[in-house]
């Protein structure tokens, strides 16, 4: 082998040595690094943090833990990202402060973009929102007359603004609105401000205050003056929440519960309130850090880790149905009209295949009617195909108890008997 070659072998082997080390080192971290880190997160939490006293008090505990040697340990930067977040939000209970380990991310925000690359990139994240529908992704109007839109999150209303005025148009006549916000982990808080304002008159309604530390100003939230649809002021409205439900998915629902618009029901939500900016603090490290706090005109304060508490607590998957039959109840006046819409709707879920609903809805009205065999005939029949034929007989009796002419009754009776 001549020298040429050999040079060029040595040659090959430093740069791949170099780039294997590059690799290894930026997956690692040693306690220096640690110890910048932390100094950074401290000096942002007290600059910025919505809570001074709690900035001090979490920038302390991280600090003892640099100092006892809580994070020698970890080598890995993401697991010391994620480590260092935990012990931040288990002192401040704040969900929205948050490390991260992102250098490619960093790495991409310094780059110097085009005015050109910066539209197109503007473009393609409309149209990612489009594919999304901006969050909206179902409105339909439910048997009796009831209006239903889910949401998935808050898009930002200049381009959300076209679908949330089209899916208001839609439900503008229905006696009642129920909003799902089960899936909803936030967004921007202008669209949270539009669908607000559609269930108010034109006065504008103050909604919250923002208060920001570091300039030390007050902003206030108004409902809109003027919008492009009908207003509902006097609709019933229900709001659907889930422990899954963050942010201003929950300051809506808190916001619209303590002005006593709206009634929530669910479960207490994740409790996110402050509004927070994720910041560079190195080449490797960012943090998202709340600097904003909302504070509602009623309770002078707002949800941060406690969440938002339904005005009726039930399941995520109970919510639905248990506001459903709410808005018949308190819609419909009729009694022999709200017997047989609750019959439909049950059958309707039976449909479905979605037997637990059919059996609540079922169960409702024997209770709203107990006289009726019709009902009790229905109960039954939604025991039966939910495989209970202990109570399936039980409930077709009683139907028969009140009309023993019921021959749907009669002939179940006699085929569950033959079994």
């Amino acid at each position: 082998m001549n020298t040429k070659i050999k040079n060029l072998i040595i040659y090959f082997l430093i740069i791949f040595t170099h780039f294997i080390c590059a690799q290894t080192n930026s997956e690692y971290i040693n306690n220096r690094q640690k110890s910048e880190v932390i100094s950074l997160v401290k000096q942002k939490l007290i600059e910025r943090y919505v809570d001074l006293n709690k900035a001090k008090k979490t920038s302390e505990i991280i600090i003892d833990n640099l100092k006892s040697g809580s994070y020698n340990s970890i080598e890995n930067p993401n697991e010391f990202a994620k480590r260092l977040t935990n012990d931040v939000q288990l002192v401040s209970k704040d969900l929205h402060l948050k490390i991260r380990f992102e250098p490619k991310r960093i790495t991409k925000l310094k780059q110097q973009v085009s005015k050109d690359d910066s539209i197109q990139l503007h473009r393609r994240r409309i149209k990612s929102m489009a594919k999304t529908n901006f969050g909206f992704n179902e409105v339909k109007i439910l048997k009796g007359n009831i209006g239903y839109l889910d949401i998935k999150y808050f898009a930002d209303a200049r381009y959300a603004k076209e679908t949330l005025d089209a899916s208001m148009l839609f439900l503008k006549n229905t006696n009642a609105i129920i909003i799902d916000l089960r899936e909803n982990k936030g967004g921007v808080p202008s669209t949270l401000k539009l669908l607000a304002s559609y269930f108010y008159e034109e006065t504008p309604v103050l909604l919250s205050r923002f208060y920001n530390r570091s300039t030390d100003k007050t902003e206030e939230f108004w409902t809109a003056a003027a919008i492009n649809g009908k207003r509902l002021p006097k609709t019933k409205l229900y709001i659907l929440t889930s422990k899954a439900t963050f942010s201003a998915a929950e300051a809506f629902a808190y916001t619209l519960k303590h002005l006593k618009r709206a009634t929530v029901v669910g479960e207490i939500t994740k409790g996110g309130a402050n509004r927070a900016k994720r910041i560079t603090i190195n080449n490797h490290f960012t943090i998202s850090i709340p600097y904003i706090k909302a504070i509602h005109p009623i309770t002078k304060t707002n949800w941060e880790g406690v969440g938002v508490i339904p005005d009726v607590q039930v399941s995520a998957r109970d919510s639905f149905v248990t506001a459903y039959i709410n808005a018949i109840n308190t819609t419909i006046n009729i009694s022999e009209k709200k017997n047989r819409i609750m019959n439909n709707i049950g059958y309707t879920f039976l449909e479905e295949n979605a037997i637990d609903y059919a059996i609540k809805i079922f169960e409702t009205n024997v209770k709203m009617f107990p006289q009726d065999a019709n009902l009790w005939d229905s109960l039954g029949e939604a025991y039966l195909k939910n495989g209970d034929k202990k109570k399936a007989m039980k409930t077709y009796k009683k139907a028969l108890s009140i009309n023993p002419d019921l021959s749907s009754a009669l002939k179940m009776i006699k085929k569950l008997g033959d079994k």
